[in-house]
């Protein structure tokens, strides 16, 4: 059953967006392949999700390999010798540091893995409803 709630595809279309413009702006990053990689593929899910029916493992089995990149900025964040600064990660759109630019990467892999979480939910949620239906 492909997605009637007219919020949901708002919602799942605008994140698309977000997603395919955070691809676009990785190409100045010094690793960019990666993060384009990571963005479009779940772009790729969000709107497959729409179009046709997806099994929730899909986004799972996605998110799961976004929060193992996750674990690895994490570890490589948590032992950078330089002082992390929030000031700098908000306010600066250069990378002032190493440490500022693990934390936005940080944060998009985190982005990623709520979504994936939240549309793995949603996939579920209609499942459960189709099922109710038939009985």
């Amino acid at each position: 059953m492909v997605e009637r709630s007219l919020f949901w595809r708002a919602i799942a279309i605008l994140v698309i967006g977000l997603l395919i413009l955070s691809a676009i702006v990785q190409w100045n990053d010094p690793d960019p392949l990666r993060w384009i990689l990571c963005y479009s593929v779940t772009a790729i899910i969000t709107l497959c999700s729409l179009i046709r029916p997806l099994p929730p493992s899909m986004p799972l089995i996605w998110g799961l390999v976004v929060l193992l990149s996750s674990l690895f900025v994490g570890m490589d964040f948590l032992i950078s010798e330089e002082q992390f600064d929030w000031n700098s990660f908000w306010n600066v759109i250069a990378m002032k540091n190493e440490t500022v630019e693990l934390g936005r990467e940080l944060g998009g892999l985190l982005l990623v893995n709520g979504w994936m979480a939240m549309l793995a939910w949603r996939i579920k949620f209609i499942l459960m409803q189709q099922r109710t239906k038939m009985i």
